[in-house]
């Protein structure tokens, strides 16, 4: 398998990851927020193959604009690991844990992708925060909008 589909399927999954936001209200309540990510080089790169099974991983970083519950946008940075399984068809499943921060706390997530020749699907799961962003929880879906770039649309639920 060639290194450009599977860095294009990770990074979308990275970007499931859209956008984060510090609870403005006493009140629970949820918040749709449209995000960009924005990717840098992969680092720590491993590859595999056996019985027609390629598997990478990797680390990445990168930046993300975040919808905080006030409507403010911040840029966080991004830090997290990939696992991608590619069978020789093309079709796949990716899982990626990561952690968004910014100066008043993190958010950590899960994405999961299936993949194929002709398309992915991406959820990502947000179950962990500190600071600000401690008891934030959230899902949603991302899509990609250049070779590093996404786009994501995430469902948060503030305390």
């Amino acid at each position: 398998m060639g290194r450009t589909p599977v860095l294009k399927a990770a990074m979308v999954i990275v970007v499931a990851m859209s956008s984060l936001a510090a609870p403005a209200a006493a009140q629970p309540h949820t918040a749709t927020c449209v995000g960009t990510t924005t990717l840098g080089p992969p680092t720590n790169y491993t590859s595999s193959e056996r019985g027609g099974v390629t598997v990478e991983r990797f680390d990445f970083t990168g930046v993300h604009d975040l919808c905080l519950a006030d409507g403010t946008v911040v840029v966080a940075t991004l830090a997290g690991h990939l696992i991608q399984v590619t069978r020789d068809d093309g079709t796949g499943r990716i899982f990626v844990r990561e952690t968004l921060s910014i100066a008043t706390g993190t958010l950590d997530a899960i994405v999961r992708v299936r993949f194929s020749p002709t398309g992915f699907d991406a959820t990502a799961r947000v179950f962990a925060g500190t600071g600000e962003l401690a008891g934030i929880s959230g899902h949603g879906t991302t899509t990609p909008t250049g070779p590093n770039t996404f786009l994501s649309q995430i469902v948060y639920r503030y305390p």
